[in-house]
């Protein structure tokens, strides 16, 4: 019997996890040392067996039954154990998160997985994290996730079940203007980020003198002005955060609106860093920062900051001068919550969610509350877990927060009405913008992009339903270039008012017929000679001026004047006096790639960014750049 019962506990030691492993463990070693005592004491058990024997004589049919019953037990049991190494398949959870600190957020849904396995190590769900902007995320819960690239709402991929939005507010603005497409289930804040003013360090000391941890943010960022330090800002349109900051921005400022973000504009420009998310914008001031990092305050959050380079691309991320962060005394920040969704079957009007996932969100949800949940969140995404304390590595809190205030997620939360109103605000006050786009007209752009366009025909698509995220005071122009380079490029709608470009452009665009080289270099320099010489004060330049270059290739010219430009030209060109606040942004499709070429090195010089994009995500991609460039 001994061995019997210690045949079955080895047998299921092969496939359960290490703790139910140390149980069986623990009760063969019982079951062997009590064998071991049966066989010292012989003579008392040969009497009983003797017994037992004779018992078993005289029961013949009863001990049989009992043999076939025990065989039949142990047998059944170790067929059940070898099935239990086939698992069954485990649950699918699809999890969104912020495009910022998106990798920190997986890590966190990956310990979830690995953490959550049966008691013979089969794992219960299987978890696809997935980040997106802000505006895309906005505009594709507005339409129900439908994908339809008609309502401006690309697929994002799946529905999720889970959403770590950024904010509550940033939750109930979506649930104030969603169809009856999803159900929010359950919300529960998991973390938080405060909202922080960080200075490069060696810049950090001059506003310690003037500042204490009482300033409100206004008087923080005066304090910076008066240090001679430029606050920055990333837009509110594509940050979440950025949104945030400008609600304390607004409220009680001695200038208007328009002026105070003209003032943000330039103060981009004069550090050389990018409109857009607030990790495009660290990125930058990362590789731009050395021994004599910018004079900047940059308005952000402590999570931000804190990543750092990490989710820099491989070209930066050069390892500058720390930043040190000045917490407002409102505490006002980011309350991670984790936001419950159950989806609507095509065509219901309400939504019934699928019991396995649900329950698998739920789980999830749950187990972010917990300690392994909150170190996972803390160590992957740097944010502070439900006790607001900063967070901590092996030693003690990360560098720079030593002595940084307690802050619990949620204990100064803005209402979402009134990030909205400030949005409003936002959107009359900023400055206009002055797009200038230039698109590849080679003969590449003549090749099929999918099963049934041609590439230039996505590509104008694309171009035409950006034009739609410019307002009635923005400007728009259309420039092609191929063939040689002393007849590229080619005005095909000159710059106007962007409700006009959007009713002549379909019919300017019409006409263009892809042929010819790839005159890149010559196009640039024409269509950045052409923004800087339209306001000859580079430095106060009223409009956010940008040129957009869309191309499937690398640099290719034909002959003639501007042939012999390289991208070293490009780059001296970004630095002089005249070219200051115009910037360039390249959107890389088909053969042509940032990473490949020097589209990102010269984009970078002129204050811009490079997009890698496919053909099928190109639409998309070009409504993020221009939902930057006009804000809507």
């Amino acid at each position: 019997m001994f061995g019997t019962v210690a045949g079955i506990c080895t047998a299921a030691m092969g496939v359960v996890d290490r703790g139910t492993q140390i149980v069986l463990l623990v009760v063969s070693v019982v079951l062997f040392l009590s064998g071991l005592a049966a066989l010292v004491r012989v003579r008392t058990y040969a009497s009983w067996f003797t017994a037992a024997w004779d018992w078993s004589g005289q029961h013949r049919v009863l001990v049989a039954t009992a043999l076939v019953l025990v065989l039949a037990g142990t047998t059944a049991t170790v067929i059940g154990l070898q099935r239990a190494r086939s698992c069954e398949d485990p649950t699918e959870l699809a999890v969104m998160v912020p495009e910022d600190g998106a990798t920190g957020l997986a890590a966190a849904a990956d310990a979830f997985e690995r953490d959550s396995v049966t008691a013979f190590s089969c794992p219960r769900y299987h978890v696809t994290t997935f980040g997106v902007g802000w505006p895309a995320l906005r505009a594709a819960f507005a339409s129900g996730w439908t994908g339809d690239p008609d309502q401006d709402t690309p697929d994002l991929g799946p529905r999720p079940d889970v959403w770590i939005a950024e904010s509550r507010s940033q939750a109930d603005i979506v649930e104030a203007s969603a169809g009856p497409a999803f159900t929010v289930a359950d919300r529960q804040v998991v973390a938080g980020s405060p909202l922080v003013l960080a200075v490069p360090e060696p810049h950090a000391e001059a506003l310690r003198a003037t500042t204490d941890g009482g300033d409100s943010a206004r008087e923080l960022i005066d304090a910076a002005g008066a240090a001679d330090l430029d606050v920055v800002r990333a837009g509110p349109d594509t940050s979440f955060a950025a949104a945030l900051h400008t609600v304390a921005l607004y409220d009680g400022t001695a200038a208007d609106d328009a002026t105070l973000e003209l003032d943000l504009g330039h103060a981009l420009e004069r550090a050389g860093l990018p409109i857009g998310t607030d990790g495009a914008l660290l990125c930058r001031l990362d590789e731009l920062s050395g021994e004599r990092p910018p004079r900047v305050a940059v308005l952000t959050t402590e999570r931000a900051m804190l990543d750092g380079a990490v989710g820099c691309p491989a070209s930066g991320g050069t390892g500058g001068a720390p930043l040190v962060p000045f917490y407002p005394g409102s505490s006002v920040g980011l309350d991670c919550t984790a936001v419950r969704l159950d989806w609507a079957p095509p065509g219901a009007t309400a939504a019934r969610p699928a019991e396995r996932r649900s329950r698998g969100a739920q789980a999830l949800v749950e187990w972010l509350g917990t300690a392994e949940g909150q170190a996972a969140l803390e160590r992957g995404a740097h944010v502070r877990g439900l006790n607001g304390q900063p967070p901590s590595g092996e030693d003690g809190p990360l560098p720079g927060l030593r002595g940084a205030p307690v802050i619990e997620p949620g204990a100064s939360r803005v209402a979402y009405t009134r990030v909205l109103s400030t949005e409003d605000r936002y959107r009359a006050a900023r400055r206009p913008a002055r797009v200038l786009v230039l698109l590849d007209a080679s003969a590449s752009m003549d090749r099929p992009a999918d099963g049934t366009r041609e590439r230039s025909e996505v590509a104008e698509r694309g171009v035409l339903d950006a034009l739609g995220h410019l307002s009635g005071s923005d400007e728009a122009g259309i420039w092609v270039f191929s063939g040689a380079a002393a007849s590229s490029p080619r005005p095909v709608l000159d710059l106007t008012r962007s409700t006009e470009a959007r009713s002549a452009a379909p019919r300017s665009l019409a006409r263009v017929q892809p042929d010819g080289a790839t005159p890149l270099y010559d196009a640039v320099d024409a269509g950045t000679s052409y923004l800087a010489g339209l306001d000859p004060d580079g430095a106060t330049r009223r409009h956010l001026t940008a040129l957009v270059v869309l191309t499937d290739g690398e640099n290719h010219p034909g002959p003639g004047p501007g042939a012999e430009l390289t991208a070293a030209d490009l780059v001296r060109s970004a630095r002089a006096e005249s070219a200051a606040g115009v910037r360039v942004y390249a959107v890389a499709v088909g053969e042509a790639s940032c990473q490949a070429s020097d589209l990102r090195r010269i984009t970078a010089e002129w204050d811009g960014e490079c997009w890698d994009s496919s053909f099928g995500e190109l639409e998309g991609t070009l409504d993020g750049l221009f939902g930057q460039l006009g804000g809507r």
